[in-house]
């Protein structure tokens, strides 16, 4: 059960969603062997509907995530998703033809978004997927013109309800997309920190980016955000050490120095803070798990 939007988030999201429109340029199901990796969208935005089993997919800068029967995962701009399987993997990958027709304000969308229980919750959508090579398919022998366009819009109208889902199952006041939905000089902050956390940001530089005074501005970021400037960097930061950890071989110290700490002892405490555990033990954790 989702949680009803409120306005300015609802009002942005149907203005965000009519803008999106996708080329379908192919699709296929498929099972993937268990421990099996392949990469089913490179430089290309798309998705994944699994139909069976579970996978772990990842981007290219993110770390491993499950993904279990029913669930669904948008990759809403180019790039690359890798899945791998597990318990029996059934999947339809679909891949769209360059990006989709977007305004301008949506770019905090993440790389890859997961719309849980997508099928359980959208089963009039689960049975579109189902049969999403019907641009392939053939009647008599042939294909029927008109599929391109009528599977285009199909999947666009696949794509677009699982934006939907996703942005309903999102913690209200956590989420940054959320967050700039409510105010876009917030928007304009977070957006500056996500492109540079390594920058020695201090409240009055972030102050500047949103174009309002420093005692405004940490006010209204804490009521948007729901947390402080400080802490949201803080976060940041340690989400962008996790990345490096799990897919690079540089030391903790390095990890420290490349997201805007100056000594690794900072970065640990911080990490600490967010994960639970030190980097050196939520790296292991995760090169000896399958999902994170």
């Amino acid at each position: 059960m989702t949680a009803p939007l409120p306005d300015a988030i609802d009002t942005r999201l149907d203005r965000m969603l009519a803008g999106m429109v996708w080329e379908l340029q192919r699709s296929r199901r498929s099972r993937v062997t268990d421990g099996a990796t392949a990469t089913v969208l490179r430089d290309a935005a798309g998705f994944v509907f699994l139909h069976e089993g579970r996978v772990s997919v990842r981007t290219t800068t993110g770390c491993w995530t499950t993904v279990v029967a029913g669930d669904l995962v948008l990759v809403p701009r180019p790039g690359d998703l890798t899945v791998r399987g597990e318990d029996g993997a059934d999947l339809t990958a679909v891949v769209f033809a360059g990006a989709p027709a977007r305004p301008r304000d949506d770019g905090t969308l993440p790389p890859a978004l997961v719309a849980r229980a997508f099928g359980p919750a959208e089963p009039g959508m689960a049975t579109l997927v189902r049969g999403m090579e019907c641009g392939w398919s053939t009647v008599g022998g042939r294909v029927r013109s008109g599929d391109t366009v009528i599977c285009s819009r199909i999947a666009t109208t696949i794509a677009v309800t699982a934006v939907r889902m996703w942005v309903e199952q999102q913690p209200a006041g956590t989420d940054r997309w959320l967050a700039s939905a409510l105010d876009p000089r917030i928007a304009r902050a977070l957006h500056a920190i996500h492109t540079d956390p390594a920058r020695p940001w201090t409240v009055a530089d972030m102050a500047r980016e949103a174009t309002m005074s420093r005692a405004v501005f940490a006010a209204r970021f804490a009521e948007v955000v729901g947390r402080t400037p400080a802490d949201y960097l803080a976060a940041t930061r340690v989400d962008a050490g996790r990345a490096l950890l799990a897919d690079g071989s540089a030391t903790v110290a390095e990890v420290a120095h490349r997201v805007g700490y100056r000594s690794e002892l900072g970065f640990a405490r911080a990490f600490r803070r967010e994960s639970g555990m030190s980097p050196s033990r939520w790296r292991s954790s995760v090169r000896s798990s399958p999902a994170s």
